[in-house]
C-alpha cells in the first residue's frame, strides 16, 4: 500500500512557488542538492523561483521519537516554534515557511520543516577552517569576540539550544570587523527562567570542539574570559569553571569514541534512491600520496584504487623501469627525488599534498572498495573531533590472504596533515598524531612479497637499513637481542597471533618473522665489533 501523502500543517501565505508544491514529496519539488543524509534525516537545499529553501526531513521509525512527537511535538512543530522564539528575542534565524507532516494511525511518522535557505553564508566549522589561516591573530580574536558576545546574549535571554556545533551555526560576515550568527538547528532551542551552569557549559564545550582543534590554548582561553564578561569572576571560580570544562570535553569525547565503535561496523547511510550525481552530498576534498622506486609490478592496481581522490602526488626515487610513466597517466604531480630514508621521503611527500585530509598508501597496496565507501563517508561528516583513522592491513601472499600474523597490523593512513609529523626510525616510519584517532574495519589489500625468493631479499635489504639506524643510536648488543627476542616473536607470530592454523606457510613466515629479528640484531653486532668494549657500554647506558 502507497503510504499516504505528507499534509501542510503550517505554510505561509507569500510563497506562491513554494504552496503550488507542497502536494508532492520533498525530493521532486525541483533541482536540489543534499546536504545531509543518515537514517533518520535528510537536508535539502532546493532551488525554487522566488529564493531557495532548505527542507529538513524527519523520519520517525523508533518508537522512542514517535513517544516524544506525542509529548513535544514533531521535530518539525519544534523548529517552527523555535525559529519564532529566536526571533522574538531579536537573533538572526532563517525564515520559516512551512511544516509537513505524515501520520499513521494517529501519530506522526515524517515530518519536514521548510525554512527560507541560506545562500551566502556558512557553516561555523568550514568557515572557521578557510578564513582563519589566513588571519593574524587580531583578527582571529576579533572573530572570537563576536562568537563568544552572540552566545553570551543568547545564554542572557535565558535560551539554550541542544545541539550548537559544526555546520548548526551559520555565520555571515559584515564588512571585516563585525559578523552576524545564524542557528539553524531549532527543534531543541528551549527557554528557561534561569538557565542553568550545566546547560551553559555543554554550549561552551560544543563550540570549543568544532573551532579548538585549530585554535590555539590562548585563544580557547580568551574566547571563554570573553563569554564571561567584565568584571571577570575570581581567579579561583574561573580555575574552577576551566577544570569543569576540560572534564565535560573529555567526556565528551570518550563519548564520541565509544558512538563512533559502535558504527563502525555498520558503513554508510545508503543514498537515497532518488539521489542523482549531481545532488550527491558535499565532502571535503583529500590528497593522496604514493612513496616508490621501481614499482611498475604494482603501481597500477594502486593507482587504479585511489583515482577517486581528488589529488595524487607520486615521489619517486628515479625508478628504472615504467613507473613514472604509468604515474603520468593518473596525475601531473610526479616528482622525482633522490632517496633520502623511508622518514625523509614521507615527510618531504606529505608536505606536498595541497588538502586537509590526507591519504598515504605504498606503491603495493591497494584500497578496498570498502575501504573507499568508508573514506567517502568520513570525508562527508568531516567530523572535527577525529583527526586520523587506523586502517587494518590484509597481506596476500604464498596464494592466500593471510588473516593472522599480519592481521590487523593497524596503521595510520587517513588524517589531517596539520595534526601530524612524520617519526619513526628507518625502515619502520610511522604517523604520529596530535589528536583523536578511531580505527576502521574495512582493509587496505597489501601485495607483499612476489615469492620467497623476494621475501629472503626483501628481509636482508630492510635488517641492513634496521641495523645502520640502531648502530648509530648506539646500543650495546645483549644476549637478548639476539637468542631471545627472536624466540619472543616467533612465538607471538605463530602461537598468538594464530599463524599455527596456516600449516606449514605459518610455520614459514613464523620462522621468517624471528629470523628478521635475528639477523637485524646479528648485522647490529657485526657493527659494533670495531669499536672497543668500554665505548660500548657506555653507548649502551646512554641508550638505556
Amino acid at each position: 500500500m502507497a503510504p499516504s501523502p505528507l499534509s501542510a500543517v503550517l505554510c505561509v501565505g507569500d510563497r506562491p512557488d513554494l504552496t503550488e508544491r507542497l502536494s508532492a514529496a520533498p525530493q521532486e519539488w525541483g533541482p536540489s542538492r543534499i546536504l545531509k543524509h543518515d537514517k533518520k534525516t535528510t537536508v535539502r537545499l532546493v532551488s525554487l523561483p522566488l529564493g531557495a529553501v532548505v527542507t529538513k526531513h524527519c523520519r520517525l521509525r523508533h518508537w522512542g521519537r514517535v513517544g516524544d512527537a506525542l509529548l513535544h511535538g514533531s521535530p518539525a512543530r519544534r523548529s517552527w516554534q523555535g525559529a519564532h522564539l529566536l526571533h522574538e528575542h531579536g537573533f538572526c534565524v532563517p525564515r520559516p515557511l512551512a511544516v509537513l507532516e505524515r501520520r499513521r494511525a494517529g501519530t506522526v511518522r515524517e515530518s519536514v520543516y521548510v525554512s527560507q535557505g541560506l545562500v551566502a553564508q556558512v557553516g561555523l566549522d568550514r568557515y572557521w577552517q578557510e578564513r582563519h589561516i589566513g588571519w593574524s591573530v587580531a583578527q582571529q580574536r576579533r572573530f572570537l569576540a563576536a562568537l563568544a558576545d552572540f552566545l553570551r546574549r543568547f545564554h542572557g535571554t535565558g535560551l539554550y539550544a541542544g545541539d550548537m556545533k559544526d555546520a548548526n551555526l551559520f555565520v555571515e560576515a559584515v564588512g571585516d570587523t563585525d559578523w552576524r550568527f545564524y542557528l539553524v538547528d531549532l527543534d531543541r532551542v528551549q527557554r528557561f527562567p534561569a538557565l542553568s551552569l550545566q546547560r551553559r557549559l555543554k554550549n561552551l564545550v560544543q563550540l570549543e570542539r568544532t573551532l579548538g582543534c585549530q585554535v590555539r590554548l590562548s585563544l580557547r582561553v580568551f574566547f571563554l574570559y570573553r563569554y564571561l564578561g567584565t568584571p571577570l569572576p575570581p581567579a579561583r571560580r574561573r580555575r574552577a569553571l576551566l577544570r569543569q570544562l576540560v572534564g565535560l570535553r573529555d567526556r565528551k569525547d570518550r563519548e564520541y569514541t565509544r558512538r563512533r565503535a559502535r558504527q563502525r561496523s555498520g558503513a554508510v547511510p545508503p543514498v537515497p534512491q532518488d539521489m542523482s550525481a549531481s545532488a550527491m552530498p558535499r565532502r571535503a576534498s583529500i590528497s593522496c600520496f604514493i612513496v616508490c622506486q621501481n614499482e611498475a609490478a604494482h603501481l597500477r592496481r594502486c593507482l587504479e584504487s585511489v583515482k577517486w581522490c581528488d589529488e595524487i602526488i607520486v615521489v619517486d626515487s628515479f625508478s628504472s623501469d615504467q613507473t613514472v610513466q604509468i604515474c603520468q597517466e593518473y596525475t601531473d604531480r610526479v616528482i622525482q627525488r633522490a632517496w633520502p630514508g623511508y622518514v625523509e621521503q614521507k615527510r618531504f611527500a606529505l608536505s606536498q599534498t595541497r588538502y586537509d585530509w590526507v591519504l598515504n598508501i605504498d606503491a603495493d597496496e591497494e584500497v578496498s572498495p570498502a575501504l573507499q565507501h568508508d573514506i567517502v563517508a568520513i570525508l562527508v561528516r568531516d567530523d572535527p573531533a577525529v583527526d586520523g583513522f587506523y586502517i587494518p592491513r590484509l597481506v596476500y601472499y604464498l596464494g592466500r590472504w593471510w588473516w593472522h600474523g599480519w592481521y590487523p597490523s593497524h596503521r595510520l593512513r587517513l588524517f589531517r596533515k596539520p595534526k601530524v609529523r612524520w617519526g619513526g626510525i628507518d625502515p619502520h616510519e610511522k604517523v604520529v598524531i596530535r589528536g583523536q584517532a578511531d580505527r576502521l574495519s574495512s582493509n587496505i589489500y597489501h601485495y607483499t612479497y612476489e615469492n620467497i625468493t623476494d621475501h629472503l631479499r626483501t628481509v636482508n635489504h630492510l635488517t641492513d637499513v634496521a641495523s645502520h639506524q640502531l648502530a648509530r643510536r648506539g646500543p650495546w648488543v645483549r644476549v637478548g637481542g639476539i637468542v631471545f627476542r627472536p624466540l619472543w616473536r616467533f612465538v607471538r607470530f605463530y602461537v598468538l597471533s594464530g599463524c599455527i592454523q596456516e600449516g606449514r606457510a605459518g610455520f614459514f613466515v613464523s620462522v621468517t618473522a624471528a629470523f628478521y629479528t635475528f639477523l637485524k640484531y646479528a648485522k647490529l653486532w657485526e657493527h659494533t665489533l670495531g669499536r672497543p668494549h668500554d665505548e660500548q657500554r657506555r653507548a649502551g647506558r646512554s641508550a638505556c
